[in-house]
């Protein structure tokens, strides 16, 4: 087993040392304490742009943590925001990051500072709990309150899954709030041998999204069980079930780590769908690699055993409910039209609106000329206004009177937040992940090279005459993928501190993988890599033919490897 294993096994359901590390008088926890704190929310991390000074003085690198809040869907109260916003200054380094999974993080906290934020966030309903970890993650759901679709219901559904899947265990209220319970990190019960994850949890991290019908805002392919609504002809509603996607790699391993899509394991009603949920995960606590973490996923269980093998797992493994009146076979799902960002204004038609705010990198924070934090903070006191956070790291303003639009509008102009219409494209669906200088994975930078980078990416469509290109780029330090650049149609992830692997052909949509063009360049090289392509693109490209659709019509640069392993890479 990995050291990991070992650690968990002993740790009393995730206790450890952590209460009396809390304690003593340094800014670390012991080496199994670092694994334990993943489980409640936590990642210690240092500051890498002072690193090397401070270890030539001898004075030990700058210990900090990082705190993330796992947000259902994205979906907060105006007082919940508000809350999150005060403990930014109070705990943190005033900036709230928005992830990539709809929720928000932290960085720069001290150890101390700790139990008082979590503490904070709980009063208000917003735990930590499972929010990283060899646990289920934050469910992700599309965020969009549209009049045209049953946002509230599968919010509500995304809401369910997470509180069943929480860990039942009371160590996260023992150790930080004084064994003081609240309503939303677990169920009633938090005895641990009623939690079905067992002394061990899961072999590795698992996600879940659930995605409305032809908008694949979520990235639904990317995660280890996906959920599309599909009306059954005969039996009702139901979601088409994905397993086995995710976008993790390894550098060191390309053999056998690659980004995989998940792909259909059948169809499920919606009174069956927790149920079987949880013997899915339950089939990946068994199943999964215990021995090597880098193998660990979901997807190379598929791929070792097989989809109908692993079908056959989970059904053994639906002790609950009548396993024959699910998991027919997948409903087709609807043709992908979208990947929508929801930015922008948006009429209910029920005398309320929308509106999608630009937040770029997921920084929340107040710069010169554009103090979004302030302008967040005045507009949702006065208005009385609601949040969703979105899979691109972007917000919703919600619940908006009508009556209310223009003075809203002349609020964040004059803190210099722009309406989408004015940016471009680039921007509009880029996305990068923090890197440095807090992420130990880090091997380059990412959100704060990321405006440098579009604008080279602009500069060598430009060359062939194409002024604001509607292309999705993605950005990220490592391979891990944490902003998805394995299914974008320009994905850019980090080999060392200076240098790129450039991959393209993914789709708008998120429904197919990249291919890689070049390793190890160098950001003021990728014009010169890009632009030839650029240029097969404009002059033989069908028409409408998207920049991804032509890379991956055309075989630009190596397949994917889940593509070479399993000849799949199915979106339907």
């Amino acid at each position: 087993m990995a050291d990991v294993e070992g650690i968990k096994l002993e740790s009393d359901y995730l206790r450890g040392d952590l209460a009396a590390s809390l304690s003593d008088e340094t800014e670390v926890f012991s080496e199994g304490g670092q694994v334990l704190i993943k489980f409640h929310g936590i990642y210690a991390q240092d500051d890498r742009d002072v690193r090397r000074a401070r270890t030539q003085a001898g004075i030990g690198v700058a210990h900090s943590y990082m705190i993330r809040a796992s947000v259902p869907a994205g979906v907060l109260t105006g007082d919940q925001w508000l809350r999150l916003d005060e403990v930014a200054d109070e705990f943190a380094d005033g900036k709230l990051r928005l992830t990539s999974r709809q929720g928000v993080q932290y960085h720069f906290v001290n150890k101390r500072g700790l139990s008082p934020l979590i503490s904070a966030l709980n009063a208000r309903l917003v735990t930590t709990l499972a929010a990283c970890g060899d646990v289920t993650r934050n469910v992700q759901c599309c965020p969009a309150p549209f009049a045209d679709r049953r946002e509230e219901q599968l919010q509500r559904f995304a809401s369910t899954l997470a509180t069943r899947f929480r860990p039942t265990t009371s160590a996260y209220y023992d150790v930080w709030m004084d064994g003081e319970h609240t309503a939303t990190a677990s169920p009633e019960s938090c005895e641990p041998e009623q939690s079905f994850y067992g002394a061990s949890y899961l072999p590795r991290k698992f996600k879940m999204g659930i995605a409305w019908p032809g908008d694949n805002c979520i990235d639904v392919y990317a995660n280890d069980l996906g959920l599309v609504p599909v009306t059954h002809p005969e039996l009702g509603e139901g979601f088409t079930v994905l397993v086995g996607g995710g976008l993790g790699a390894a550098h060191a391993r390309p053999e056998d780590t690659y980004p995989r899509l998940a792909e259909p394991l059948g169809w499920v009603r919606v009174a069956d769908m927790a149920a079987v949920a949880e013997a899915v995960i339950v089939a990946f606590r068994d199943l999964g690699n215990r021995e090597d973490r880098k193998r660990a996923r979901l997807k190379y269980v598929i791929d070792t055993i097989g989809i109908d093998a692993f079908r056959a797992s989970v059904l053994e493994r639906l002790t609950t409910i009548d396993a024959s009146a699910i998991l027919h076979s997948a409903l087709v799902i609807p043709d992908w039209t979208d990947a929508h960002d929801h930015l922008g204004w948006h009429d209910r038609n029920d005398g309320t609106s929308v509106l999608g705010l630009h937040v770029e990198s997921g920084k929340v924070v107040d710069a010169p000329g554009h103090t979004l934090r302030t302008a967040l903070r005045e507009a949702i006191g006065r208005f009385g206004l609601n949040v969703r956070i979105t899979a691109q790291q972007n917000l919703l303003l919600t619940d908006i009177a009508d009556a209310d639009r223009a003075a809203l509008a002349e609020l964040l102009s004059t803190h210099g937040i722009v309406e989408a219409v004015e940016l471009s494209h680039l921007v509009r669906n880029a996305m990068a992940c923090p890197a440095l200088p807090t992420c130990g994975q880090a091997l380059g930078e990412a959100e704060r090279v990321l405006p440098k980078t579009l604008t080279l990416v602009a500069a060598a469509f430009a060359e062939h005459g194409i002024a604001n290109p509607d292309v999705v780029v993605r950005m990220t330090g490592c391979p891990n993928g944490c902003a998805r650049p394995y299914t974008s149609e320009i994905g850019l992830v980090g080999r060392t501190k200076t240098a790129y692997d450039v991959h393209v052909g993914g789709s708008a949509f998120g429904t197919r993988l990249t291919r890689r063009l070049a390793e190890g360049v160098k950001l003021n090289d990728l014009a010169l890599v890009l632009s030839p392509v650029i240029g097969k693109w404009v002059a033989d490209c069908d028409a409408g033919e998207s920049f991804g659709d032509f890379c991956a019509r055309t075989a630009v640069g190596e397949p994917p490897r889940f593509e070479i392993l399993s000849g799949a890479g199915r979106t339907q």
